[in-house]
Formats: C-alpha cells, sequence, structure tokens
C-alpha cells in the first residue's frame, strides 16, 4: 500500500486558469527576490500559483474577505520529484503533486484545459536543468 506524506502546512490548492504575468502581482511583488523574475502564473478565484526562476510561490488568501494572504514559497532546488495528471473526459481539473526535501507533497489542482505538458516542461527545466 502506498502513501503520502502530505504539506501539513497547505491543503490542496485550486490554482484556476493560467493568467497573465502580473495578474496576482499586488499580492506578490514585495516578496520577490532582486533579479527574480515570474515566468508563469495562475489564477483561481481566490487561491493564485507564480513560477518564478528560483521558486513556485503559492498565494492562500485567509477569511472571509481575504485580506490576511499567506504566501508558500518553496524553492526549486529543494524539489525532488513532481507528478501532472490532466484531466480527462470527466474530470473537471488537473492535479500537480510537488514532492520536495523537508516538505512532503503539496497538492494543487488547476482548471480543466490546462496545458499540463508546459507546466512539465517548465519544471523540468528548473529541477533537471534541461
Amino acid at each position: 500500500m502506498a502513501s503520502t506524506i502530505e504539506n501539513p502546512f497547505l491543503a490542496p490548492k485550486f490554482v484556476g486558469t493560467p493568467a497573465p504575468v502580473g495578474t496576482s502581482a499586488r499580492r506578490y511583488d514585495g516578496f520577490l527576490m532582486s533579479g527574480e523574475q515570474v515566468r508563469m502564473e495562475f489564477k483561481g478565484v481566490r487561491d493564485a500559483l507564480i513560477f518564478t526562476d528560483w521558486r513556485m510561490m503559492i498565494i492562500d488568501p485567509q477569511g472571509i474577505r481575504g485580506k490576511k494572504v499567506a504566501l508558500n514559497s518553496i524553492p526549486w532546488k529543494y524539489v525532488t520529484a513532481f507528478s501532472l495528471e490532466n484531466s480527462g473526459s470527466l474530470d473537471l481539473d488537473a492535479e500537480l503533486k510537488v514532492c520536495g526535501s523537508g516538505f512532503g507533497v503539496v497538492k494543487v489542482n488547476f482548471s480543466r484545459g490546462t496545458n499540463v505538458q508546459a507546466i512539465s516542461a517548465f519544471i523540468n527545466s528548473k529541477i533537471f536543468g534541461t
């Protein structure tokens, strides 16, 4: 029987569809390091996922109004494996699971039709240098 160690600090998030880079900038601009560039962005109803040159960031608004925001940062150098599941005929979403040193497994869900091949290619380039 397979077991999964899920990240106790981050429940699965629905990060929606690809969005133009900068869509959620007001929530993450102050957290970018000097020279860090956002390469991909996904935006759900509340949550968002950002891929930069150096890390992935999950933006998780808290509470009813979402004024308090949790930002989870996972440097690419600590990602040891990942899996992607595309949406099927009856599935409503695609899923990304990221495994890493010191944080277990993080899950994010994308809207149906998200290009998981582009996500895979980007992550591969960051963790394998291809």
